[in-house]
């Protein structure tokens, strides 16, 4: 019972090779974002609601505290096996609960400390059920990681690597150089990229890995012969015979060959607003178009400081709102844009967007002035007048207050380095030294998870479309790795207090309340009282001020070839909406120019 899909534009035909690119190993969201977007359930293309997608329906009762999932008959993985309820019990009950593989209940399958209750009722209908209401269920299944999870567990394949199952799942764990059989069962099926390094690995994707990401410098997948989906006409998706990634690690080489008409489709590293009129004067040669993006974020760069550092005196300065809010004043935003950003751009703090429901005008514009005179008298009243001979300010303990900021160079954005230079420029001359730490992403993700790090910046999810399901700027929530501000309370809510350890901290009184009020929204059913609650977490994120915001741009772009076919038009960019997958991909086809 395949999924038929409505063409964008027109019925395509098959064939071709869509190039593209990443910066290494740490680039995996490209290639979920382009070729592994998969869940249960899809987000439409305009980010207005979700439709099935693996799951042929999904059905919630009154209170929305249990859900009947019908998958689809005939549906198989990409090795020929079917895909039944078989598969939803083993990758949930033997993975997804198993504490060793997978630490904590991710947030969508639990509520409380309850995790989801499954009931198989046959090979392809199954039951959850939440201890309460569980409103978004949904859209959580509409989202990356969360909406797979409970069919990215193939069980003929991954049980004779599972210790509850194969006798000699530790030998084999030993002889392939593993440690124990929990550490090879996540190499092989349940590590974050390993769609893209196991070609053993069956998956329901459009195209399936051929050559990995991680063993050389291109990586491949081919077309699944068992995918899902058709056109009107009966003609099984995808068109596009196979996808190409090559490993480019700098974004300088990656925009040349971009201007070359290298890449096919792409929208990551190098479409800054800097490089656009470059692209632009290529785009004859390269044979290539721009595709807009409707930018969601609610400020382009994210400055946060660690309110969980690991030195009590760096904690105290950094959990002092007056002293962020000093910070705030200290930066010339209008500089940053004419400078870094292209002269696009308004000065925006991390509030939800002008087109969010939940717009808050004093969130969004509170502590932008520009004011260097006030945010001297801000950190004179706290305490830090005192200055060493070089002019940095001290802490009560005579040591001068130092910041280092943590940047991941080759993510997304590729001028955060810039922007934060200017920005350490406008500290440092109200007395605060500070240092910025380009670095690999794959290094910035283990400083952040091992809380060494002082400061970092990331881009402002949650700004329109994602508020209420990615609001880690907003509340310490686990989504993701979790708030890079707070992510020893983000670990707390993800445990919900069960897993005290070195990595988590119970929250004061402030941002536990917040949590509480997330989670009576999401045991909610009445949609207008669910949105009061979330009304209330953002009055406090406003008046706690957790983070800096700088700049907010409204549009984006990705580059296209002119060649490819039923793309379509603008898009919602979002990590959270996995832009550009809900365009469909499997649809897109190579022709003659327009």
């Amino acid at each position: 019972n395949p999924l038929v899909l409505t063409p964008t534009d027109r019925i395509g035909a098959y064939g071709g090779t869509w190039r593209s690119a990443v910066t290494g190993g740490a680039d995996g969201p490209w290639l979920h974002r382009t070729i592994g977007y998969e869940p249960l359930m899809r987000f439409t293309r305009d980010w207005t609601g979700q439709v099935p997608n693996v799951a042929e329906s999904i059905t919630p009762n009154d209170d929305a505290s249990e859900y009947v999932i019908t998958l689809r008959a005939g549906h198989r993985w990409s090795d020929g096996e079917p895909l039944t309820t078989a598969d939803v019990l083993f990758g949930y009950e033997h993975v997804v609960l198993n504490r060793d593989l997978v630490q904590g209940h991710p947030p969508t399958l639990a509520r409380g400390e309850d995790p989801m209750e499954l009931e198989i009722v046959d090979d392809h209908t199954f039951i959850v059920r939440f201890s309460g209401s569980n409103a978004l269920f949904l859209s959580d299944m509409a989202r990356q990681v969360d909406g797979d999870r409970l069919v990215a567990y193939p069980r003929h394949y991954l049980e004779q690597f599972h210790g509850d199952f194969a006798e000699d799942a530790e030998r084999r764990a030993r002889e392939a150089g593993f440690n124990t059989w929990q550490e090879h069962f996540n190499h092989l099926g349940n590590d974050w990229g390993v769609l893209w390094t196991n070609p053993d690995l069956p998956s329901l994707k459009a195209w399936i890995c051929v050559d990995p990401l991680d063993t050389g410098t291109v990586a491949r997948f081919e077309r699944n012969p068992y995918y899902f989906k058709t056109d009107p006409d009966g003609s099984q998706l995808p068109y596009v015979d196979e996808v190409r990634y090559d490993v480019v690690p700098e974004a300088e080489t990656m925009l040349l060959r971009a201007r070359n008409g290298d890449f096919d489709f792409h929208s990551r590293h190098f479409n800054s607003m800097e490089n656009r009129p470059v692209l632009a004067e290529s785009q004859d040669r390269g044979g290539y178009r721009f595709i807009e993006y409707e930018s969601t974020y609610s400020t382009e760069m994210v400055i946060s400081l660690n309110l969980n550092h690991a030195d009590d005196a760096v904690r105290e300065v950094y959990r002092q709102k007056d002293f962020r809010v000093a910070l705030s004043h200290a930066i010339d935003r209008q500089e940053l844009i004419n400078a870094v950003w292209q002269r696009q751009g308004e000065p925006h703090q991390v509030a939800p967007t002008p087109e969010s429901r939940f717009r808050d005008e004093e969130f969004a514009t509170q502590y932008l002035e520009y004011d260097p005179d006030l945010a001297n008298g801000i950190l004179d009243s706290l305490g830090y007048d005192t200055r060493d001979s070089d002019g940095w300010r001290l802490r009560p303990d005579g040591q001068p207050i130092t910041i280092t900021v943590d940047v991941a160079e080759d993510a997304v954005v590729t001028i955060w380095v810039q922007a934060m230079e200017q920005v350490a420029r406008h500290w440092e001359a109200v007395g605060i030294r500070t240092l910025v730490n380009p670095m690999p992403r794959e290094n910035f993700e283990v400083r952040l998870g091992d809380n060494r790090h002082d400061a970092s910046v990331w881009t402002g999810d949650g700004g329109r479309g994602d508020e209420v399901t990615h609001p880690l700027w907003y509340l310490p929530h686990p989504v993701n790795a979790g708030s890079d501000w707070a992510r020893h309370w983000a670990n707390w809510y993800r445990t919900r207090g069960q897993g005290a350890d070195a990595d988590t901290e119970e929250p004061p009184e402030i941002p536990r309340r917040q949590i509480e009020l997330y989670d009576e929204m999401l045991a909610e059913p009445d949609e207008q009282r669910r949105e009061d609650l979330f009304r209330e977490i953002l009055d406090i994120a406003r008046e706690q001020f957790w983070v800096i915001g700088t700049v907010r741009v409204s549009s984006g772009y990705g580059i296209v070839s002119n060649r490819l076919h039923n793309v379509g038009g603008p898009l919602p960019d979002a990590s959270t909406f996995n832009t550009p997958a809900p365009a469909a991909p499997e649809q897109w086809f190579f022709g003659d120019p327009e």
